[in-house]
């Protein structure tokens, strides 16, 4: 995990800063001269890159082309990006800059911003789709408010995990880390009509995947639980493509491969609590189990907990100790 905080109210400085964090030509309006205040603070952790960006100014970002989509929330001032043949305004808004190979131009003006990078593998794997699935190009904006509140809701949890500071609400392991990625992606494809990664129209039928496979899939998650995987690497375990699999794990099983490594994940935590020693009280003991296996809030492994094994993990944890 690297975060970093850049402060200035130079011109010469926040253009230099801009064009190495973002590896872009950038250009400075006339309201961008010195003494005004310029605020960046990115924090990344493996898949996770999150900035917050505060600019008392007029500017103009020439964006080289990306491998990668950026989603963009004006939380104050205005922005329009151009991409392509396509322009969107946000005033208040989400964009999301779905572009790989394609240049951008952002205008903004006394804004404050949250910007998250997605991996287009990423989307693709939370989708179930082949590494070749093609990224539609363009612009999109969030169409529902609801939309819009679950992805800054989802990037404020995805923050404070990333939060290495005093202030830090909570435990960031690798898991917690992979899930908040995982969970941007899934919220992404739901929040942005316009956006939906697609596979080939013409390629061959999901067909049918023999037992052997499902059982190798089954066997790396429960091999490879405690790192960072999803169904992208479950199904390059099994032989078959990622929506091969969706689709056999939903007809022959009746869930999702990422629904499977969640139960796995669940079980193994169930048996921490179950062999856990007396060394510390439960509340402590249940949070730090359940970041071991992915979940950032201790109230949400709850519920799922209990929606398993009938009981709240504190409970699993008390009757694990001896009396007296």
């Amino acid at each position: 995990m690297h975060s970093t905080l850049f402060r200035t109210t130079s011109a010469d400085e926040t253009r230099a800063y801009l064009a190495e964090a973002y590896g872009t030509t950038v250009r400075l309006g006339s309201a961008a001269r010195s003494g005004s205040v310029f605020r960046h603070e990115r924090r990344t952790s493996g898949g996770l890159c999150l900035d917050e960006g505060r600019l008392a100014a007029s500017v103009v970002y020439e964006v080289q082309p990306l491998d990668h989509l950026v989603v963009l929330d004006v939380l104050g001032g205005r922005m329009r990006l151009d991409c392509g043949r396509s322009g969107a305004y946000a005033a208040g808004g989400v964009l999301l800059a779905a572009a790989p190979g394609t240049p951008l131009r952002t205008t903004v003006e006394h804004m404050h911003a949250r910007a998250a990078v997605l991996h287009p593998d990423l989307l693709r794997d939370v989708a179930g789709l082949p590494r070749e699935a093609p990224i539609p190009p363009g612009l999109h904006t969030g169409a529902a408010p609801a939309g819009t509140a679950r992805w800054r809701a989802a990037v404020r949890y995805a923050w404070s995990l990333l939060d290495d500071g005093p202030t830090a609400t909570g435990p960031g392991t690798p898991l917690v880390r992979d899930a908040a990625a995982r969970l941007l992606a899934a919220v992404a494809l739901e929040a942005f009509p316009g956006f939906r990664t697609r596979p080939d129209p013409l390629a061959p039928g999901a067909g049918r995947v023999g037992p052997a496979a499902l059982r190798r899939a089954a066997e790396f998650a429960h091999d490879h639980a405690d790192s960072p995987i999803g169904p992208s690497d479950m199904a390059a375990a099994a032989g078959v493509p990622p929506r091969v699999l969706h689709a056999a794990f939903a007809d022959v099983l009746g869930t999702t491969p990422r629904a499977h490594l969640r139960r796995v994940r669940l079980m193994r935590a169930h048996a921490d609590l179950a062999a856990a020693g007396p060394s510390a009280g439960v509340p402590a003991v249940v949070a730090a189990v359940a970041a071991r296996w992915g979940w950032g809030r201790p109230r949400m492994f709850a519920d799922a907990y209990a929606a398993v094994y009938g009981a709240a993990p504190g409970e699993t944890l008390r009757r694990s100790r001896p009396s007296g």
